[in-house]
């Protein structure tokens, strides 16, 4: 599934319509140049090289009357060395909010549609080449579209407290193959979410969110404990999850948001599926001056089937390598080199450096990035 040229038209014929209609824009382009040491991911025994990389990204969001609300987002990576390393992500929404009272009390809905593209070539972590399957090549399998649907309802009945109830349904394709014993991954779900934000003093704000969701995939089959196919049987998750944690701002110039997640998955046959997911984040951002701006992030995660003796044969496909943990760490400078109206122009630096460990040593890797360039944003 390659990247379609008439997206990418129509998504820039849009922009300037956009900007002229609306009543409220946000216009950010960036274009960067940097250094991935371990652009797919492979472990020390593969001898992964480092590669030098451009990245381009454009972002719009616009509002038309305080009701209608258009956001689009596209872009792309390209490995100078290594064209397999390449991606190109491209999104799109639209959505309509409104805010009413009963009996002086507030309330907020909305709903929304939005589109998402992703384009890469699958590289195994066990080979460190073009995956295939059966003798073919399947270095498009994880090339997807997503299209989801979201209706929400916000009510705060204090100043200080906030509730909100959202449901979505999504549909996602991935590339097709005809290849007797390759899993498709096509699937559709819906999800059910409650919300809560207690703010609980002028510098700091508490939030909560469960969701519980139901997965349903198109042709995959489920699975017995010892990792054989169930002929006539449809694999289908329930995933149910909750996040939350504190948005701290000491003052105007600091932000700080403490992040805790964790969700169990658990497939609807032997188990053989079934998992546990959590992370742990800390991101921060503080103005060190009037041009000069400093963010930065911590993250620990952790995933673990819970039924597998072994990876089995989806870990030749890399879809659930067993365990895996481990943690990244994100720092980035900005400095406003220019500004005009409501237009900047500024240089960007960001460092990023992450290590997972796996029970199996083939999924156990380091990857560090460094990135330079300029971003402009208008409007």
């Amino acid at each position: 599934m390659r990247c379609k040229p008439i997206f990418v038209i129509l998504l820039i014929s849009a922009l300037p319509l956009a900007t002229i209609a609306s009543d409220n824009n946000d216009l950010n382009a960036t274009i960067l140049y940097g250094l991935d040491t371990n652009p797919h991911q492979l472990s020390s025994g593969l001898s992964p090289v480092q590669q030098h990389f451009a990245a381009a990204e454009v972002k719009l969001r616009s509002s038309f009357n305080r009701m209608f609300y258009f956001s689009a987002k596209a872009n792309k990576s390209l490995y100078f060395d290594d064209a397999r390393a390449d991606r190109f992500k491209a999104y799109g929404s639209l959505a309509f909010k409104h805010k009413f009272k009963i009996f002086k009390k507030r309330f907020k809905y909305q709903f929304s549609a939005n589109y998402a593209k992703t384009d890469r070539t699958y590289v195994s972590k066990t080979t460190g080449l073009v995956a295939t399957f059966g003798g073919q090549s399947i270095a498009d399998r994880y090339d997807s579209e997503q299209k989801n649907y979201l209706a929400e309802l916000s009510y705060r009945p204090y100043r200080t407290f906030k509730w909100d109830l959202s449901y979505q349904n999504r549909d996602k394709t991935y590339a097709e193959f005809n290849i007797a014993g390759l899993s498709n991954l096509d699937y559709t779900h819906k999800r059910y979410l409650f919300g809560m934000e207690y703010k609980a003093s002028d510098l700091g704000r508490f939030f909560f969110n469960g969701s519980f969701i139901q997965r349903e995939y198109v042709d995959r089959r489920a699975k017995d404990l010892d990792g054989n196919s169930l002929a006539g049987t449809d694999l289908m998750y329930d995933y149910a999850a909750v996040d939350l944690g504190y948005i701290y701002r000491p003052d105007k110039k600091t932000r700080w948001k403490y992040t805790y997640y964790y969700a169990t998955r658990t497939d609807n046959n032997s188990g053989y599926y079934d998992a546990v997911n959590g992370y742990l984040s800390i991101t921060g951002k503080y103005q060190l001056g009037d041009y000069h701006f400093i963010n930065g992030r911590l993250k620990y995660s952790k995933f673990s089937l819970e039924n597998q003796l072994d990876p089995g044969d989806d870990s030749l496909l890399d879809e659930d390598a067993k365990e895996r943990q481990g943690g990244s760490a994100l720092i980035g400078y900005e400095w406003v080199l220019a500004t005009l109206f409501k237009t900047n122009l500024a240089l960007y630096i960001e460092l990023e450096h992450t290590v997972f460990a796996n029970t199996n040593p083939l999924y156990t890797y380091e990857r560090s990035k460094a990135s330079a360039g300029i971003r402009w944003s208008a409007f």
